[in-house]
């Protein structure tokens, strides 16, 4: 997907070059940008450096970590699995795993659609326990005995709140009802139907820890400094976050799940009703989110930050996978680059 400098239109050479002074300003060691014109045209550039000790320059087809960019990959296995009847959008969590300790109403609907009113498990507790054990692998019931050990948020389906540990379930229920790994189910019902051979949720292990080219760096930002946090374990954010990607296979992931290339009709439906999400004009369906008329999602694990979004309206789809996880004035870079895309590129721009 990568085209070289010379062959790219004025209009997009422009996009990529503020791209580029924006990323120095905000401190982002590397980005990686992907586009999809509304012809069809595929534009992509790598910015910057993989490891800021080297100065090697990141390469445009880096696998880097998407965080809760895999919240879309684990909600369309679910999906899949009410299109084959091993669930029910409306079924009684309980109903499949009675030894949750959840309230009656917390339905794979909203689990999926972040409506269920669980608490989380990103607790202080849980923040110093990683900090000191940065290698530790996290099964999913110890991510909820964490979570449960806060109140609910609310009634199950009375309001709206982001939620990891809701994810964390869903990996649960799907590896419950199939007696597969979740990382195999995505693998067969979304990666491969995709052809996304660069994509992967790791397993949950020592060996789901280093990224596949070791040069790859992602740095968490501590006032001015710039923390190697490569090689935390995953596993603590598993089906929450857990996916590893490259631009141009989320590319080719935001545009499918948007238009419902992997679902039924009336399933698609059901995904893109999205729920209000307080305080914006963004909405939240079933695994994706409308941030004002491009849908996707974004990302961020320790030393990563992605965004990843198609613009049904123009029929444009922009990626930016980032190795950092906020910019020097803490803003997440991805979202920002991919803002800053998104403007340039207007209708009539391009």
């Amino acid at each position: 997907m990568t085209t070289p400098p010379r062959e790219l239109s004025p209009t997009v050479a422009a996009v990529f070059a503020a791209v580029d002074a924006e990323r120095q300003r905000l401190g982002v060691p590397g980005a990686v940008v992907a586009v999809r014109s509304p012809d069809g045209e595929p534009w992509s550039v790598a910015l910057g450096v993989r490891d800021i000790a080297t100065d090697e320059p990141l390469a445009v087809d880096a696998v880097l970590r998407v965080g809760s960019v895999t919240k879309t990959i684990v909600a369309t296995v679910v999906l899949r699995l009410t299109e084959r009847g091993e669930l029910g959008l409306d079924d009684d969590i309980l109903a499949h795993l009675p030894h949750v300790r959840v309230p009656s109403g917390v339905t794979v609907r909203r689990l999926l659609d972040m409506t269920a009113g669980l608490p989380d498990y990103t607790t202080e507790e849980f923040i110093e326990i990683s900090h000191t054990t940065p290698d530790r692998v996290w099964g999913p019931q110890e991510l909820l005995d964490l979570a449960f050990r806060e109140p609910h948020r609310f009634a199950p389906g009375s309001s709206w709140d982001y939620c990891n540990a809701g994810y964390i379930l869903l990996g649960m229920l799907a590896e419950h009802v199939t007696g597969d790994l979740i990382e195999d189910l995505a693998r067969k019902h979304v990666l491969d139907p995709l052809g996304l051979h660069d994509t992967s949720l790791p397993p949950r292990s020592a060996a789901g820890t280093s990224l596949p080219d070791a040069t790859v760096r992602g740095y968490h930002r501590v006032g001015a400094e710039l923390v190697d946090t490569t090689d935390v374990n995953p596993s603590w954010a598993w089906t929450a976050g857990n996916a590893i990607s490259t631009a141009d296979d989320l590319v080719v992931l935001v545009e499918a799940l948007v238009r419902g290339d992997l679902l039924a009709e009336e399933t698609q439906r059901a995904r893109l009703a999205g729920v209000p999400v307080p305080g914006t004009d963004w909405s939240y369906g079933l695994g994706i989110a409308n941030f004002g008329g491009i849908w996707g999602h974004n990302g961020e694990l320790p030393g990563f930050q992605a965004f990843a979004g198609h613009e049904p309206g123009t029929g444009r789809t922009i990626v930016v996978l980032a190795n950092v996880d906020k910019s020097t004035d803490e803003v997440n870079p991805a979202d920002t680059l991919a803002a800053l895309v998104r403007r340039h590129l207007a209708p009539g721009t391009a």
